[in-house]
């Protein structure tokens, strides 16, 4: 038995070691009218490795609380977030497993900055950013790539509650990942999930340049269940001041369009992001929020923390 243990120790760290192992974590300290406290925000695992030259694997973990109501648990737990196998053939990339979602990424990454704000699709619930089913990806050109996912629709915290799944398009042209090239897209998301009444629809139009120690991002996303109609607008703004200091502001339109339950807001965030190197950055930023149902606006300041390894 003692031998038994020591094989499968042996061949874990044999297969670790061909792979890459890494990790984010995300914390912060808030300062608002009716709490100041340091808040741990998200802690993620990962790790990828390639079987082959045609199959890569990679398996995120993430560390969150569950609670979104008051009476729930709020202790820490851990989700497996990501476990997908990308299969490449010369006729595109396929991807199996718990997948990540296409519905934002590119619109993410003009963002920029997942450690201080997620991106307005995540933020607003318009679509989770993981789900269990199969996608498949393809450049037509050297600027224009398109991806077709099938999934559950629940999102990688919940198990398959009906008969229904989503499908998700995404077409992009230009840079996907303007936080590291230069260069600007733009694209369009569009999702459908069936239901015994009408089919949950969301379309999101999106575009982004970076260039000149400046980054620009924008999008409108409406999302479209029943009878309700969401819309929300996004633009954001970054520049780099110095190799170690940046300066942004983001603003959101949202509007639930929902007459009876008002839940309409926006949302202006602005600050800046020190890049101590070592994979540590401090963003002080502060926040405002104003309702459309003449509720008080909130204003809060805050200190986010990143860490990668």
């Amino acid at each position: 038995m003692k031998r038994m243990i020591i094989l499968i120790v042996c061949i874990s760290l044999g297969v670790a070691s061909e792979g890459k192992i890494g990790g984010v974590t995300y914390f912060d300290y808030t300062n608002a009218e009716e709490k100041s406290a340091f808040n741990f925000q998200r802690q993620y695992f990962m790790y990828g490795v390639n079987v082959s030259d045609d199959v890569n694997f990679k398996v995120i973990f993430d560390v969150g609380r569950t609670n979104k109501e008051e009476e729930e648990d709020a202790r820490l737990v851990t989700f497996l977030k990501k476990a997908q196998i990308d299969y490449k053939t010369s006729y595109g990339k396929l991807s199996l497993g718990m997948i990540g979602m296409n519905t934002n990424n590119v619109q993410e990454k003009n963002w920029g900055y997942r450690f201080i704000e997620k991106s307005a699709i995540d933020k607003y619930g318009f679509s989770s950013t993981a789900d269990l089913g199969i996608g498949f990806s393809r450049s037509l050109t050297g600027q224009l790539n398109m991806s077709l996912q099938v999934v559950n629709g629940e999102g990688y915290k919940n198990p398959q509650s009906d008969k229904y799944h989503k499908i998700a398009f995404n077409s992009t042209y230009g840079e996907r990942n303007l936080v590291k090239n230069s260069g600007f897209n733009a694209g369009v998301v569009y999702t459908a999930e069936p239901t015994d009444d009408k089919p949950n629809t969301m379309i999101s139009l999106f575009g982004g340049f970076a260039g000149m120690g400046l980054r620009l991002g924008g999008q409108f996303n409406m999302l479209t269940k029943g009878v309700i109609e969401s819309q929300v607008i996004s633009v954001s703004s970054n520049y780099s001041v110095t190799d170690k200091l940046d300066a942004f502001v983001r603003y959101d339109m949202f509007d639930d369009n929902d007459s009876e339950n008002k839940k309409g807001k926006n949302y202006l965030i602005t600050g800046i992001i020190l890049n101590c190197g070592s994979g540590l950055s401090v963003a002080p930023n502060l926040r405002m929020t104003s309702y459309e149902d003449n509720s008080d606006s909130a204003t809060e300041y805050k200190i986010n923390f990143q860490f990668k390894f």
